[in-house]
Order: C-alpha cells, then sequence, then structure tokens
C-alpha cells in the first residue's frame, strides 16, 4: 500500500539525515532534513485517508518543516526566530488536536496522570539555568515558546481522561512530546550556552522520533 512507501521513504531520509549529522556532511543534511516532515506527513495522509485524516496533526508537521528549513539557516538570529515561530504554530495545532481527541471526557482525567509531567519539568529544570543569562533580546519569545511546548505536552498527558494509559495510542503521544521538548531544550543549550556543544545527531535523533511517535499516536488512535 502506498502508506507502506511513504513510511518506508521516511525510515530512509532518516537514516540519511542522521549519517549526515554523524558526519558533518552539511550538503546531504540540507537535502534530507526538508524531506523529513513532508514525507512523514504523506504516510499520515495515506495510512488515515479512508477513514478520516486527522488535518490538524498535518498542519503541524507542516509548520514543523518550516521550522526545520529556517533553522538550517544557521548563524542568523532573525532565521532562528522564524523556525521558533514555525515550531510553535505547530505545536498549536498539536494542542487543538489532543483537546478535540478527548472530546467531552476530561472530567475523566485520573489525578495521578499529573505526576507524567514531571520527567519533562525536570528537563526544563536542568536546561532553563544554562541559557537563561543568555538569550537576550529573544528572552520573551523563548519564554513563549517554553510555555507553548509545556503546555502541548500537559495536553498530550490529558489524554488520558479519553485512552488508557497502557494504549499505544496514549503512551506513543506522551513521549513523542517529551521527545520533542528534550530536542527543543539541546537545540537552546547547544545555541545560547556557550560552555556546552551539542552534537546536531542527538538533537536530530530526538526531534525526528519525537515527531513520528506523536503522529503514529494519533494515526493509531484514528484506525482504533
Amino acid at each position: 500500500m502506498i502508506e507502506t512507501v511513504f513510511l518506508i521513504g521516511f525510515f530512509v531520509v532518516t537514516v540519511a539525515n542522521l549519517f549526515a549529522c554523524i558526519k558533518g556532511n552539511k550538503k546531504l543534511e540540507h537535502i534530507s532534513k526538508p524531506l523529513l516532515m513532508p514525507v512523514l506527513a504523506l504516510y499520515f495522509i495515506f495510512a488515515t485517508f479512508t477513514v478520516g485524516t486527522n488535518w490538524l496533526i498535518v498542519l503541524a508537521l507542516f509548520f514543523g518543516f518550516t521550522g526545520d528549513v529556517f533553522l538550517m539557516l544557521e548563524n542568523e538570529e532573525k532565521w532562528f526566530m522564524f523556525g521558533m515561530v514555525g515550531f510553535l504554530i505547530g505545536h498549536i495545532f498539536y494542542i487543538i488536536a489532543f483537546f478535540l481527541s478527548i472530546g467531552g471526557n476530561l472530567l475523566s482525567f485520573p489525578l495521578w496522570g499529573i505526576l507524567l509531567i514531571f520527567p519533562v519539568i525536570a528537563i526544563l529544570l536542568l536546561t532553563f539555568p544554562r541559557i537563561k543569562d543568555h538569550m537576550g533580546e529573544l528572552k520573551i519569545p523563548v519564554y513563549v515558546y517554553m510555555a507553548a511546548i509545556l503546555f502541548m505536552h500537559f495536553s498530550a498527558i490529558l489524554r488520558l481522561a479519553a485512552l488508557d494509559f497502557f494504549c499505544p495510542c496514549f503512551i506513543f503521544v506522551w513521549i513523542g512530546s517529551m521527545l520533542f521538548i528534550l530536542s527543543d531544550s539541546l537545540i537552546a543549550i547547544d545555541i545560547f550556552d556557550d560552555d556546552i556543544e551539542i552534537s546536531h545527531f542527538h538533537i536530530m535523533l530526538t526531534y525526528i522520533l519525537g515527531q513520528f511517535l506523536i503522529a503514529q499516536g494519533i494515526l493509531m488512535s484514528i484506525l482504533l
């Protein structure tokens, strides 16, 4: 089936991108990185087309693509801002999609589910002290972005109101949103903390896996 072709294509592009990161091959990295989210989006569309595609997820992936492209334009503060805005809009679409998937079941959310946010709180607490004095004029935009991505993760956790914890539909999205935040934290440390240089391989590995798990988790919930 055609979605399998795009899934294989996504894994091929992923391997190519991670290989480029390891080898420092900028040409291959610049070719493969912009293909990641479009190919993942096509896989998602064709896998769910007959039962109803969630276009909010497709839009989130599209704005992830715009963020990827802008972040490739290195050493330009304005392009970093555009990239952050692209990802921010993507998170907004994820938030809307997650809340709509809860429906009218929000009161069924188990209070113990709040504990699931603590790993991300730990990530942010480890990241923030390293960047807080180095953000300059980007301080307010970074704060806004951090709030948005934290809310995106929290809205993913709120899906417990409609799903069982052991359902892959929930676990994939929860872990995926966590990995997305980890990737963003690594980017922030790499950009704002001159004492630490983060490998692009680890940034891209956590980002790609995060986006894939979110898309796959929503896809599985659609196909239930």
